[in-house]
This record gives C-alpha cells, sequence and structure tokens, in this order.
C-alpha cells in the first residue's frame, strides 16, 4: 500500500508539472498563418513607407526557442538571447516581443501584436526617438529580420513579474531573427514600397525570397527548456496507468480470496 501512495503522490506531482499546456501548438497552420500574416499585415503598412521591408515567413526553431521560454511563465526577455546557439541551432541573433495577459479566453495572436505594434504612434521615424515604450513595435517593423516563431502559453499558476501573477494567465512569445532593434538605426530605409527590393519579388509591399523564405527543418531544442527535466506526455501516461492497475490488483486479489474463501466452505 505504501508504494502505491508514492505513485499516487508522485502521478499528482506530474500531473501538475504538465498542466501549463500550450494554447495553441507551434505546429498548428491556423496559428502559424495568424502570427505571420499579422506580423506582415503592419510591416507593409508602415508611415512612411518602406522601401527594403522584407516578406516575413515562420521559423520552427525560432517558434521552439518562444515555447520554451514561454514554458517558465514569467513576463522577462529570455535570458539566452545573447548566447549564440542557445536560442537557435544557425541564426547568430534573435530578437524578442513578450505579450501577457489574463484570462486565456481573452488571448489572439492578433491582438498581442497589434498592441505591440500600436507603439508606433510613440515613434518619430525621422528623429528615431520614442517618447514612451516603442521596442516591440520597432522588432515588428525592423526591415532584416525576416524569420518569426512564437508560442502561447497557458499559465495555471499565473505569469510571474506581473499585477495579475496570482491568477491564471497567458503568454505570448515571439522570436525574431535576424535580429533588430540596434540603437541609433532606423528599423527600415524610407521609399516607394518594394523600391529597395533590388532583385527580388514585391509581395504586398514587401520583398520575398524564395530562398530566403524557405521554411526549414531542425531537430533541435535549447538546452534550457524546461520540459527537458519534466515528465512528458508518454511519462504521464505509464504513472496513469500504473495508478488505475495498482488497485485493479489489489481488487482483484481480494475477489479471488473471497471466492476461494467461498468455495472452501461450500
Amino acid at each position: 500500500m505504501s508504494e502505491y501512495l508514492h505513485l499516487l503522490i508522485s502521478g499528482m506531482v506530474l500531473l501538475g508539472l504538465v498542466s501549463c499546456e500550450p494554447v495553441f501548438d507551434i505546429t498548428d497552420p491556423a496559428f502559424i498563418k495568424e502570427c505571420v500574416s499579422e506580423h506582415n499585415k503592419h510591416r507593409a503598412n508602415v508611415n512612411p513607407e518602406a522601401a527594403n521591408m522584407r516578406y516575413m515567413t515562420w521559423d520552427e526553431g525560432l517558434a521552439v526557442t518562444a515555447r520554451a521560454w514561454a514554458r517558465f511563465c514569467i513576463f522577462k526577455h529570455n535570458i539566452h538571447l545573447k548566447e549564440v546557439r542557445r536560442v537557435h541551432p544557425t541564426f547568430t541573433s534573435v530578437g524578442e516581443n513578450i505579450w501577457a495577459g489574463t484570462p486565456y479566453s481573452s488571448f489572439k495572436p492578433e491582438s498581442a501584436v497589434m498592441l505591440w505594434n500600436n507603439e508606433d504612434k510613440d515613434y518619430n521615424y525621422d528623429t528615431k526617438q520614442c517618447s514612451k515604450v516603442c521596442g516591440h513595435y520597432t522588432q515588428i517593423v525592423w526591415a532584416d529580420s525576416y524569420k518569426v516563431g512564437c508560442a502561447a502559453q497557458a499559465c495555471p499558476n499565473g505569469v510571474a513579474e506581473t499585477r495579475f501573477s496570482t491568477v491564471p494567465g497567458i503568454i505570448f512569445v515571439c522570436n525574431y531573427a535576424t535580429a533588430g532593434n540596434y540603437a541609433g538605426v532606423s528599423p527600415y530605409k524610407r521609399g516607394a514600397s518594394c523600391s529597395g527590393c533590388k532583385q527580388e519579388t514585391c509581395r504586398a509591399k514587401l520583398c520575398q525570397n524564395s530562398t530566403r523564405d524557405a521554411l526549414q527543418s531542425y531537430n533541435w531544442t535549447p538546452d534550457w527548456d524546461p520540459a527537458l527535466s519534466s515528465c512528458g506526455s508518454s511519462c504521464v501516461a505509464v504513472v496513469i496507468i500504473r495508478l488505475i492497475s495498482v488497485p485493479l490488483m489489489f481488487a482483484c486479489v481480494f475477489c479471488l480470496q473471497r471466492r476461494y474463501s467461498l468455495f472452501a466452505y461450500e
């Protein structure tokens, strides 16, 4: 019986570890499409117009990094961003935007990206000055950033470093490559849309390059991903099966003992 109690407690702990499920899977086509299209929509409609704004496409590695950091459920930037190869297998510079909110049902990638983009009202393109917070906006419209990967994570115990840290919340992280937001540098070149695309294709006011925009697949996970040290879905399945099987075994033995006694008396 002590073994069963140990299994029961272990199972509860492990189930708690995996209760923070992603709100959207990073391989969900609809989620990917919304994240990418919302970024490109704002990139195509900057004011003043951009001559060299690249078309942005999804990157699996950036999404894996976003998911790994979101799992910590803390409203702070990834502490590994400056560590080459610890946030992406090939890119040497990665940018990041973070949004957090509550409740889960209120979240849409579109709303989060729009909120970041709305910082444009506080940014002066001519002087490169920001009157409040503009870093999310400038990263979205950084012309040389052409890959994005996002993840949304449910945080049942709250998102740390927020005013709603004691209630269930959600955190949304997007990573970008190459990184933007270099001090004293304009996010893009002013000019007629696509006039700076050179030999590339113009797609909806954005510079498209089939080679650059090709989707890549990586067999890679950052070594700091908290999921690497917790119980995965297969592990949880084993625990659940064992939790169910132990009392069933006790019940079977009990029934056999009773049946044996009845037979003996007969």
